[in-house]
């Protein structure tokens, strides 16, 4: 597999938000969102991130089969971040995980995570062959857990100050029914990036 055919260069729209893989361009807002500590308390790895760490990540994630990089646009403008992670190619993988923050912007609304949640999940399960998504949560942020419960996640035993969530794709599909009367666009596609540049947005 040419690693240009990956999912992880693909970009996707659906939900109100648009899914565009991570550019150079966006490290400087990434950075800034992944540091700040409302963000930077609640991830498994709390540590600073400098440039030099940042721009070595990127390289290296251009490189890689086993995972994507999303940046969140919502009214033509960064909203937050998005990846979803394999053991292998994640075309081939069963089991997914991933994650997702919101960025510091003067765009956000309150279904933003849901949005941002249900994209993501629909990429794992129609746009990739997963039969299983989990992801990390912080054992004290109970609005995230609210939410993941709301979509059909189910939790594992807490393990120190993290819940494991997982779900399937019949659970998935059963739960978001309810959330589609809230977007008017309730679906997730492809779509084409335009060759002109975005404005450096952050």
């Amino acid at each position: 597999m040419n690693i240009k055919n990956s999912v992880s260069n693909m970009s996707f729209k659906g939900y109100g938000v648009e899914l565009r893989p991570v550019a150079i361009t966006d490290l400087l807002s990434l950075r800034r969102w992944r540091n700040n500590p409302n963000v930077r308390g609640k991830m498994v790895n709390k540590s600073y991130i400098t440039p030099k760490q940042q721009r070595i990540w990127y390289e290296g994630t251009k490189k890689k089969y086993d995972q994507a990089h999303w940046v969140v646009w919502y009214k033509k403008k960064r909203a937050g971040y998005i990846t979803i992670k394999g053991e292998g190619k994640l075309e081939l993988q069963k089991k997914l995980s991933g994650g997702m923050y919101s960025g510091h912007s003067d765009v956000k609304h309150r279904l933003l995570g849901y949005a941002m949640q249900i994209i993501m999940l629909d990429i794992a399960f129609n746009y990739l062959s997963a039969s299983t998504f989990k992801g990390p949560v912080q054992k004290a942020n109970s609005n995230v857990r609210k939410l993941l419960r709301q979509l059909g996640f189910k939790e594992s035993s807490p393990k120190g100050e993290f819940v494991w969530t997982t779900i399937k794709p019949s659970d998935f599909k059963k739960e978001r029914k309810k959330f589609d009367r809230y977007f008017d666009d309730p679906k997730c596609e492809l779509f084409r990036e335009s060759t002109k540049l975005l404005k450096n947005n952050s």
